[in-house]
C-alpha cells in the first residue's frame, strides 16, 4: 500500500469499499498479476486519517451500504480485464 497525504493506493477491497462510502474519489485502478490496485484521493482532507479510522475500528458505515460498495468494487475488478 502506497500512501501520500492526498492519495492512497490499496489492493484491500474492503478498505476500497469504505473509502468509496467516505466520499473519496477513485482516481484510477490497475492490475498487477492477480491483484487489482485502487488509487483514491480525498477532497475533504488527508486520506491517511480515513485509513487509520478503518483499521482501528473507529470508522462507521451503514452495513447495507457497505455490502453494496463491496459488490461494486468487486465488479470493478472484473471490468478491468
Amino acid at each position: 500500500m502506497a500512501e501520500g497525504d492526498s492519495e492512497l493506493e490499496t489492493h484491500d477491497i474492503y478498505l476500497a469499499a469504505y473509502l468509496r462510502l467516505a466520499a473519496c474519489n477513485l482516481k484510477r485502478r490497475r492490475r498487477q498479476g492477480p491483484r487489482v490496485y485502487f488509487v483514491f484521493t480525498n477532497p475533504a482532507g488527508p486520506i491517511g486519517e480515513l485509513r487509520e479510522g478503518f483499521y482501528s475500528g473507529k470508522a462507521t458505515v451503514k452495513a447495507h451500504e457497505y455490502s453494496q460498495a463491496i459488490i461494486a468494487m468487486k465488479q470493478l475488478c472484473f471490468d478491468l480485464d
